[in-house]
């Protein structure tokens, strides 16, 4: 009954029918922009959207755009987990779900504007994209639009991301605070966030005050995948001594740790009694690495989407709230690739 009254008077106040009203708060998508913008903003000065917000999803359809690799069966793992955050968080709700590829450089904007720009399409949510322009089409909208692993340098749309800074800076921290001293880290550096990553490690080396050399200290490679660092990785072996090999191998995921891993079976080292080994990734491949669990860093993935999900409920019941980019934060995983550096602690202690 009390929702029954505050529907009729919604529904007073601003000329619409109650099934209009009712139409609009449960997300259905066929009613007219002004009715959709004039009944919410009743129901969010009445409080009724505060009661709503932890329940009903009040959105019919969403769309969200990935790049294309997303969608293929061999694709990017870690934005399918993404995705299927955004499905999992939607499933209680009768929303509608599309998708769309979006690439992460020169997006096919076009492509986005007849997509995001239906009037069938009440929110929006775009992973993985660095296009600018993109982003300011989506603010020009007037929806409810969330990023995902991206940032909107205008400050104009919500965003959530792992904190790559923070994973950088503490997979270093947690080598150095077992006594190792030499790592060598294993980065493609195609995209912004990945470089922000690699200001965290840089952070960490500051912290530890351990002079970072980027020619002896990083390899940079296109790609992710394990073939790439397996040859990257044997290059660099091959043209330094054995001297200033490294104590600890940091590759950027596990595809890439699979392809250091080959490396160093071929030159039977064992990790972790000659060489130790940290990586990051979602916690399932890092506890199902290639023959073993590897120790790194959990990548929140599922959650991502989950969580964009709320920001897009938080912003549809707060239109006028602050742009916010929410980071979620990464936790050590013990897989055991990473040994303590005795011997190096003794001589550090010893001034030695």
């Amino acid at each position: 009954m009390p929702g029954k009254l505050q529907m009729d008077k919604i529904s007073a106040l601003t000329g619409y029918s109650v099934s209009t009203v009712s139409r609009v708060l449960a997300g259905k998508a066929y009613t007219s922009e002004r009715a959709r913008e004039l009944i919410l903003r009743c129901a969010r000065q009445l409080g009724v959207l505060d009661a709503l917000a932890g329940g009903r999803l009040l959105l019919g359809n969403v769309a969200v755009f990935a790049p294309g690799r997303t969608f293929n069966p061999r694709g990017d793992l870690f934005y399918r987990e993404v995705t299927r955050g955004i499905a999992e968080a939607l499933a209680a709700h009768n929303v509608c779900l599309s998708y769309c590829g979006l690439e992460e450089q020169h997006a096919d904007i076009e492509a986005f504007l007849d997509k995001a720009g239906n009037k069938q399409i009440n929110a929006v949510i775009i992973i993985g994209t660095d296009d600018a322009a993109i982003f300011r089409l989506a603010a020009a909208l007037n929806k409810p639009c969330v990023l995902i692993n991206t940032t909107d340098r205008d400050m104009a749309l919500d965003a959530i991301s792992p904190d790559h800074y923070a994973i950088g800076f503490n997979a270093v921290r947690h080598v150095f605070g077992r006594g190792h001293r030499r790592i060598l880290s294993l980065s493609c550096l195609r995209r912004n966030t990945l470089y922000t990553r690699l200001h965290g490690i840089q952070e960490a080396y500051r912290h530890f005050h351990v002079p970072f050399d980027a020619q002896q200290d990083l390899i940079v490679t296109e790609g992710f995948s394990a073939e790439e660092a397996e040859q990257a990785l044997e290059a660099w072996l091959a043209s330094h001594p054995v001297s200033c090999w490294p104590e600890v191998i940091f590759p950027g995921c596990m595809g890439m740790a699979s392809g250091v891993l080959r490396v160093l079976a071929r030159r039977r080292l064992r990790v972790p009694e000659d060489m130790s080994l940290i990586t990051t990734d979602f916690r399932w491949h890092l506890e199902n690495g290639p023959g073993m669990a590897v120790t790194g860093i959990a990548v929140p993935c599922r959650e991502l989407g989950s969580e964009a999900v709320h920001l897009l409920q938080y912003r549809l019941n707060r239109p006028q709230a602050p742009v916010c980019h929410l980071l979620l934060q990464g936790r050590v995983i013990e897989g055991e690739t990473v040994n303590y550096a005795t011997r190096h602690a003794a001589r550090v202690a010893l001034g030695q």
